[in-house]
């Protein structure tokens, strides 16, 4: 588990960060940083919304297809990339509470593979529900909440969570006393701004109280939104350490869905968490089994059987991730490690400095690690 950390650790992004700085680089810059560190899917990315903003939109799409390409699980990329391809709310997004709320999740139904906004949409919602599938200026307010919410949005989206959350907040109290249902836009935006300040108990009541909405009203909720719903909640109790009950929620998702490739993900992230290793090796394979050639995928099982100490299967499917997809830095630092413990240390030598000549400037902690780990190696 603890290789597990140090990686993700490597791909954290500060969204608020993006948020709070006074002057963005520019185009020129951000490119230049890109080219310095290309194997980085965090730099294609902000490359990308730069041209975005520059409406440049063909060039903002192959920024994102490098990101995707890099790194199939980097969610911000899969997003932003199938909002750009539907110009219009694609008809196989739900939109919860279409006439009433328009909060949208996306719908785990596996579209048709022609629906290329519809894949990428749902793709990026599976890594990560807690992004916004849709921009904040697409949602519809409550006449009778307007003022309100709308000042409760403008606090979201200047990052200022903790007014946002405790407006939003009013606005469910007030509709609790009244005896009406919370707009669908109050409790959801008042989960993202309590994640944001790492309140998840409180965000986890938030979408239990939505799952139950979208279980009972189907007038509401046109669709079967339960099960992306569902989703979410699982991500969330899963974020907040509550893992029977992750556990739960992913199992009744796979139940309705067996095609939920990246519940398995999930799944196997919670047993790694737990050190249940022969369970989590299972979810990987499982996963695989759903999208077979993966490369991401293959990495993520990779490193599972690396820390289930299953060594030499381990060395083998990262040699493989490392033929797939030879961007990924991160499977050439994995199989160093594990061709050391396997006393392969000439491939080990070669798999770090390979990692190094790779890595974003980003994964500082690796890259450190990485030199350490050669410097020590036998000759």
């Amino acid at each position: 588990m603890i290789l597990r950390v140090m990686l993700l650790a490597g791909l954290t992004i500060s969204a608020a960060a993006g948020l709070a700085a006074q002057h963005p680089p520019s185009l020129a810059e951000l490119q230049a940083r890109a080219r310095a560190d290309s194997n980085d899917p965090a730099a294609h990315f902000a490359v990308a919304q730069a041209w975005f903003q520059a409406k440049q939109n063909d060039s903002a799409r192959r920024s994102l297809e490098k990101a995707i390409l890099i790194d199939r699980e980097f969610a911000p990329a899969y997003l932003l990339l199938g909002r750009s391809e539907g110009a219009l709310l694609p008809a196989s997004l739900i939109a919860i509470q279409q006439v009433t709320g328009g909060i949208v999740f996306v719908r785990l139904k596996r579209p048709s593979t022609q629906d290329s906004a519809a894949l990428l949409l749902r793709r990026g919602f599976l890594l990560d529900p807690l992004q916004e599938a849709y921009p904040l200026a697409s949602l519809y307010i409550p006449v009778a909440w307007r003022g309100t919410l709308e000042h409760a949005l403008r606090e979201y989206r200047l990052n200022r969570l903790e007014t946002a959350a405790a407006i939003f907040d009013t606005v469910i109290m007030q509709s609790d006393r009244q005896h009406k249902p919370p707009p669908t836009v109050a409790l959801w935006y008042h989960t993202l701004s309590e994640v944001g300040v790492h309140r998840l108990d409180s965000a986890i009541k938030d979408v239990e109280r939505l799952l139950d909405r979208a279980m009972r009203d189907s007038t509401s909720f046109p669709y079967d939104a339960s099960r992306s719903v569902r989703y979410t909640l699982a991500f969330l109790n899963q974020r907040a350490g509550h893992y029977q009950e992750a556990e739960r929620l992913y199992r009744q998702v796979l139940e309705e869905d067996i095609s939920v490739d990246l519940a398995h993900m999930q799944l196997a992230n919670i047993y790694e968490a737990q050190q249940r290793w022969p369970e989590a090796v299972q979810e990987r394979r499982s996963a695989l089994m759903v999208a077979t050639g993966d490369p991401t995928l293959l990495y993520d099982l990779g490193v599972t059987l690396l820390e289930a100490g299953q060594t030499a299967e381990a060395a083998d499917t990262l040699r493989r991730v490392v033929t797939l997809n030879p961007r990924e830095s991160r499977a050439s630092y994995m199989l160093g490690i594990a061709a050391s413990r396997q006393g392969a240390y000439h491939e080990a030598r070669d798999a770090y400095d390979r990692f190094l000549q790779l890595a974003p400037s980003r994964y500082a902690d690796m890259i450190a690690d990485a030199k350490a780990r050669r410097d020590h190696l036998p000759p």
